[in-house]
């Protein structure tokens, strides 16, 4: 186990630039031969980032001084680390499963547009001139919820110019306008010079250019700005200045008592958490949440602190087991036994845990005192560590569906499906809900080590 150091901070970074490239590429250059190679060395990037953060979070190094407790160790000073990380934990997972779909939809745009009619004109000498519509075949009107257009079967011809002064062959294509097309109508087109039977492509001049190699047109630029809303929305959520709570926030910001308890560190758990309704007096209750638990025990009874769902209870527990220091909370008037509420433990060394408290039932749970003296100083404290970042018994399932998404996206971007929709289809599908079914299937197995852990503790002796 090992804190988030620099070294995991920056394989996710680059693991991200890789994403992040990968979509680049496909803006500057939407359409082109496959196998994309550029596509295919940013998924190398990405993976081999992966791969460096797998190999530095799964060795589980000790960090030096808490191998064994050690309750004389000082935390580091001057850090000014008082934001507790690890509640964020689900506004970063909102932000990731809603980002990771950019470069898919940019890949489904571009592989949508590379048809085997386009590379039929790319490989005889591809143009792009004005037409005009010699014959009308039929129209379709397309009427959709956000939608609303007419799709066309026409002939056209190509503008004649001043040089030659004839026209080309007629071409026939397809056409999209807000009205059906008539004869005399004119459109830009993509043809290929020496291959007349392959049709021709009208389009805007700007989405012809993109179909020749050239960046995205106006039209998959609208569609990602509006898909990119979701996570713009996300971001701000994750990423705003308060969205890691103070180490402090809810224990000694109210005008409540706030108490002390002396506790030792006894092992690992988990318990329900039943947070307070957000606005005093609602009838409406949020639901409880099962959390992983340190088992505190006093002289007077025992505690548990209800920890953020990431970490993993059991070796953070045995690594500070023993380990000494006061637990803070501030009970309210209106308080039920079954809630709970923010709660601070500051050991004796300095390092700090955030999470919450169960109020508990007076006589069961030990009240703890009042604090008189001045409240704890948190800015040269540090949270406490080690967090274990790769749980195998907990993310197995869902690395193996982020693995299915990962392999999917390779295959699209080496040209597997291409020219087949079907395994098209089923690529684009696997790498779309692998990310989200890999989270639902950790979320389940978590559900199912944290209940193990409550009913081992709750086993007579």
């Amino acid at each position: 186990m090992r804190e988030r150091d620099a070294g995991t901070t920056l394989a996710t970074a680059v693991a991200w630039g890789g994403a992040a490239a990968f979509l680049i590429c496909l803006l500057v250059r939407k359409v082109a031969p496959y196998p994309r190679w550029d596509l295919l060395a940013c998924l190398a990037v990405s993976a081999g980032a992966v791969l460096v953060w797998w190999l530095r979070a799964s060795r589980r190094p000790v960090p030096a001084g808490l191998a064994k407790p050690d309750p004389d160790r000082p935390g580091p000073a001057g850090r000014r680390r008082t934001r507790w990380w690890p509640e964020r934990r689900l506004e970063l997972v909102l932000l990731a499963l809603t980002a990771l779909p950019l470069p898919l939809v940019m890949l489904l745009l571009s592989m949508t547009a590379s048809t085997p009619q386009v590379a039929t004109i790319l490989a005889h000498h591809p143009r792009i001139s004005d037409t005009t519509v010699r014959q009308v075949h039929h129209s379709y009107l397309k009427n959709g919820r956000n939608y609303r257009y007419y799709e066309s079967a026409v002939t056209v011809t190509i503008v004649a110019t001043a040089r030659s002064g004839e026209e080309m062959p007629q071409l026939k294509g397809t056409v999209q306008t807000p009205q059906p097309p008539h004869p005399g109508d004119r459109f830009p087109g993509l043809y290929a010079a020496d291959a007349p039977t392959a049709g021709v492509i009208l389009d805007s001049r700007a989405e012809l250019r993109a179909v020749l190699g050239g960046p995205a047109g106006s039209r998959d630029l609208v569609i990602l700005a509006i898909y990119s809303l979701i996570p713009l929305g996300a971001a701000v959520a994750a990423l705003r200045t308060r969205a890691a709570p103070q180490a402090s926030d809810g224990v000694f910001d109210n005008n409540d008592e706030t108490r002390m308890l002396r506790v030792r560190i006894a092992g690992a758990s988990a318990g329900n958490h039943l947070r307070r309704p957000t606005i005093r007096g609602t009838p409406k209750q949020p639901g409880s949440v099962l959390k992983p638990s340190l088992r505190l025990t006093a002289p007077s009874g025992n505690r548990d602190l209800l920890l953020d769902r990431c970490l993993d209870p059991v070796p953070l527990a045995d690594t500070l087991k023993d380990a000494q220091g006061h637990v803070y909370w501030t009970p309210r008037v209106e308080d039920r036994p079954e809630w709970s509420t923010p709660a601070l433990l500051i050991l004796d060394n300095g390092r700090y845990v955030r999470g919450a408290m169960p109020i508990g039932t007076p006589g069961e749970a030990p009240p703890g005192v009042p604090v008189t003296g001045p409240l704890p100083d948190l800015e040269t404290n540090s949270p406490v560590g080690p967090y274990v970042l790769w749980q195998p018994h907990i993310h197995k399932p869902g690395v193996i569906c982020f693995g299915a998404a990962f392999l999917a996206v390779v295959l699209l971007a080496s040209g597997v499906g291409s020219g087949d929709g079907l395994m098209r289809t089923a690529c684009l599908l696997v790498a779309a809900a692998g990310p989200f079914v890999g989270v639902l299937a950790i979320e389940r197995r978590r559900e199912h080590y944290l209940r193990l852990l409550l009913q081992q503790n709750h086993q007579p002796s």
